[in-house]
């Protein structure tokens, strides 16, 4: 049989992209839709959902961004800064955030917004009522925001548990 030298290389490119597919449908750890998507796809130890806070800021009119950044940052470090005193580790599964960019001007003035992930309700609790660096933060950051909302949620849960 005799195959064009352009046929060769659309065979070749094809054998390698087949190939290729094979490892990466076999090794898990090369697919970039698996190792990308990863962290989303986590679930918490005891099966159950995530418990997700929602924070959004609104900082007061003319904050210098240095200020802005600082803030920000340092709700992002909170993920490593918040210590269960019980088990002497960190608690917070993961903090995400940015500046708002929605263009359906909804927002209400609110400008950044975060995603804090807890593995219960008792952890999300203890962030809330009890932890000391969680406390400090919000004195901080109380004197740069003009208003904060929180709102929190189990994924999958839409109506009340009796």
């Amino acid at each position: 049989m005799i195959i064009p030298k352009r046929g060769v290389g659309l065979l070749t490119l094809l054998l390698l992209l087949v190939g290729l597919a094979t490892v990466i449908r076999t090794v898990p750890q090369l697919n970039p839709l698996v190792w990308m998507t990863a962290p989303l796809m986590s679930a918490p130890q005891s099966g159950a959902p995530f418990i997700t806070h929602v924070v959004l800021f609104q900082f007061k009119h003319g904050m210098k961004p240095i200020t802005i950044k600082q803030t920000t940052s340092k709700m992002l470090a909170l993920k490593k800064s918040c210590i269960h005193p019980n088990t002497g580790s960190t608690y917070i599964v993961s903090i995400s955030g940015g500046k708002d960019i929605s263009i359906e001007k909804s927002q209400r003035a609110m400008t950044h917004a975060f995603l804090v992930q807890f593995r219960s309700r008792e952890d999300r609790d203890y962030y809330v009522n009890e932890d000391p660096v969680h406390k400090a933060f919000k004195e901080d950051a109380v004197s740069v925001l003009q208003q904060t909302q929180v709102v929190d949620f189990q994924d999958g849960v839409f109506i009340a548990e009796d």
